[in-house]
């Protein structure tokens, strides 16, 4: 059994960081998406595809067994990247938190992290290829993508550096104005 690290994890202050930037956002009943081995606290719901996590609940994070409004907040640090399919993500992640809830973003940011090398020259991603991306953006283009997708019933709340020539975070409410 794995054992499952709670901010502040005392081996990584880069993630440490990360979380500083989203955490006052986040209250109330959360999930936690893409939770790999670590999450905010205890009282989240650690979602993961990859079993060998342990998650409370293995599922891909674009199609979940949540309810409608089910939570407060959900987030994913350094999650989105790994989404096939953004639109799909980005509607799932909308469904499950309630009007006035939020989701929050930790996304590297390509500028500095350089985009992923193939499963050929990337031995890590051959071990572990639930950590492939699909979706590598700076902060500009993301929030750029964002922009085009109000209308599934999100304000952008905030954004900005996560982590110095790293890694930035996006607050999105969501609104209830759905018009897809």
């Amino acid at each position: 059994m794995t054992k499952i690290t709670y901010y502040p994890d005392p081996t990584d202050d880069w993630w440490n960081t990360e979380v500083s930037k989203i955490l006052p956002y986040l209250d109330g009943k959360g999930v936690d998406l893409c939770c790999g081995r670590r999450s905010i606290n205890k009282d989240v719901v650690r979602l993961d595809i990859d079993p060998k996590k342990e998650p409370q609940v293995c599922a891909s994070s674009d199609n979940t067994p949540f309810k409608d409004g089910e939570f407060d907040f959900a987030y994913g640090i350094h999650a989105f990247e790994h989404m096939p399919d953004p639109d799909k993500a980005l509607k799932e992640w909308l469904r499950i938190v309630r009007v006035g809830g939020i989701i929050a973003i930790v996304h590297p940011d390509v500028d500095y992290t350089r985009k992923q090398k193939s499963e050929k020259e990337n031995l890590g991603l051959r071990e572990d290829p639930y950590n492939k991306h699909y979706f590598e953006h700076n902060q500009e283009s993301f929030l750029r993508w964002l922009r085009k997708k109000t209308r599934y019933g999100f304000e952008i709340m905030d954004y900005g550096v996560a982590l110095g020539n790293w890694s930035f975070y996006v607050i999105l409410r969501k609104t209830g104005e759905v018009k897809i």
